[in-house]
């Protein structure tokens, strides 16, 4: 079996890499980045090391890699083969892929090749529909509605944590153990059940009980770890008044998720503590600057800390954590980050209460809580 993987980074090699090795595929990975081609071509094969105490890694063979700009025919004559496609390139990059995956789908309709799904696994809500979109604009009609017929797009969310990795040009790659990829059912169209893979009829409430746990809980660490001077996300947990922090902001969520979805108690609670023990692993060791990268993103009214805030609000729920998380991210100040510059020249250009309400678009009533929350941390 042949599948053909967008992306050969950290995400492509140390999770999606694994997971097709499992179910006996033979892997093309799909990039731009010659010198990284050059190395996978040379090796064939590479090194999963897991973030733990004890020792173990992992060897994925038979692999092999097309740059998708200096060996398109070859690119396109592969996805006509291949039985798989997934991607891992960066939701912003999906458009940039769409014109080479569109003509390798397009030769497989003309070589009668049979069902195949292609499934990209970003940190996004519908990051698979958004490149059927990608690839339709690529397309006649006619060409596409050939194609429509036996490819299929389905959403997926995925989630595993990769730190900091060492820049020796090496391919090995440290992962965390923990990892969970989902594929909606809907979008399928062809029976599949590859192992590592959970297959549900509706993909939302998973990515939300992720967006609302793993994403909430490690900005929460991120912006009260910044604020209070702790270099790295496991040190910023060991401190009791954090930890309650962020216990407190996921028993928020999870009573949000709760309600909306009809996760159980009890399911939200075991999901909650393999959470924090993730977060607790000193062998990950993410800086907090890192983590908390890209504030204006994170505080979107759809993202982690402002969305689950708001609907807790809609339904009558205090939410004094997510108000101190909240407030703490307006004082993350970072130089080296952009989305930070930009967020402070804003509060200093604005003032706090105008930077608030248009960074997050929230009701007055939260604006002026996460006003007075940031001020009181601005004065400790």
């Amino acid at each position: 079996m042949l599948a053909v993987h967008f992306g050969a980074g950290n995400i492509g090699r140390g999770f999606v890499g694994e997971v097709l090795n499992n179910n006996g595929y033979k892997i093309c990975f799909v990039d731009v980045q010659q010198s990284l081609i050059d190395e996978i071509n040379k090796k064939n094969s590479y090194q999963i090391e897991l973030a733990q105490e004890k020792e173990e890694s992992i060897e994925i063979n038979d692999v092999y890699a097309l740059n998708s700009q200096e060996n398109k025919a070859e690119v396109v004559d592969t996805i006509a083969r291949a039985d798989l496609v997934t991607v891992s390139v960066g939701v912003s990059i999906l458009p940039f892929i769409a014109p080479v995956l569109a003509a390798g789908l397009e030769q497989r309709v003309k070589a009668e090749g049979g069902p195949l799904h292609v499934i990209a696994c970003e940190n996004a809500v519908g990051a698979s529909t958004t490149l059927k979109h990608a690839v339709k604009e690529e397309l006649s009609e006619s060409s596409w509605a050939s194609i429509a017929e036996m490819t299929g797009f389905p959403d997926a969310a995925v989630d595993r944590i990769v730190p900091n990795q060492r820049t020796d040009g090496s391919l090995d790659v440290k992962v965390e153990p923990f990892f969970e990829w989902i594929v909606e059912q809907q979008g399928m169209v062809k029976e599949e059940n590859l192992t590592g893979i959970k297959y549900v009829k509706n993909l939302t409430p998973y990515i939300e009980r992720k967006l609302f746990t793993v994403n909430t809980g490690h900005a929460c660490i991120a912006y009260l770890g910044f604020i209070n001077g702790q270099a790295s996300v496991a040190e910023a947990l060991a401190d009791e008044s954090i930890r309650a922090q962020v216990e407190g902001a996921l028993n928020e969520t999870g009573r949000l998720l709760e309600e909306k979805y009809q996760f159980s108690n009890e399911e939200i609670e075991l999901y909650h503590n393999k959470i924090i023990e993730r977060f607790e692993n000193t062998h990950l060791s993410d800086p907090v600057e890192r983590v908390g990268r890209n504030p204006l993103r994170k505080l979107k009214s759809t993202d982690r800390l402002i969305s689950p805030l708001y609907q807790l609000h809609q339904r009558g729920i205090e939410a004094p954590h997510l108000i101190t998380v909240a407030a703490a991210a307006f004082l993350f100040d970072v130089q080296e980050d952009e989305e930070s510059v930009k967020l402070q020249e804003m509060v200093d250009e604005l003032g706090i209460e105008k930077t608030i309400q248009q960074v997050t678009d929230l009701p007055e009533e939260l604006v002026s809580k996460i006003e007075q929350e940031y001020m009181t941390l601005k004065s400790r």
